[in-house]
């Protein structure tokens, strides 16, 4: 194995390892760890806290992915083998990934909302459920099931143009 295939084992591993992050700390955070604190009397600020180391943690994941992207995209584009359908599927998955950037983004510097018990006071139930349901933390949890999904189509396609090359 040489310098340059160890070189790439090691992006893609980093590339998988922060989307994995992103993505498993994502449905981590949805699906226990919210609703384990729920109606609990620290619900808000262990929400709070944890919702900033995890911010910490995303945009960690995004410059890996941002970085390790880049080079993967430049090493499978040139290396003869990659079809137009791999570029086709590797544009959606680029622009779901940039879509999840900005979801981020926009998070991270929109003004503060009220809190959880005053959004209960003077939102209706059913306003306050289409709210959870499309919220943008949910929207970048669905965008990254999906990336993941578009990257495993990436390597199939390229994997099958390598061996009918």
């Amino acid at each position: 194995m040489s310098f340059a295939d160890l070189f790439l084992l090691l992006i893609r591993w980093l590339h998988a390892l922060a989307a994995v992050a992103w993505v498993g700390g994502s449905l981590f955070f949805l699906t226990v760890l919210r609703p384990a604190l729920r109606d609990t009397p620290q619900e808000a600020a262990l929400n709070r806290i944890a919702g900033q180391e995890f911010r910490n943690l995303v945009d960690t994941a995004i410059w890996v992915l941002l970085v390790t992207g880049v080079i993967l995209s430049i090493n499978r584009l040139t290396s003869g083998y990659a079809t137009g359908a791999y570029g086709l599927v590797l544009g959606v998955k680029i622009a779901l990934a940039v879509w999840m950037f900005y979801l981020v983004w926009f998070r991270q510097r929109r003004s503060t909302s009220p809190s959880p018990q005053e959004q209960k006071r003077a939102t209706p139930l059913l306003l306050r459920v289409a709210r959870a349901t499309f919220s943008a933390t949910n929207l970048i949890l669905v965008l990254g099931l999906l990336v993941i999904l578009l990257a495993d189509i990436l390597r199939n396609i390229f994997e099958h143009g390598v061996t009918t090359g």
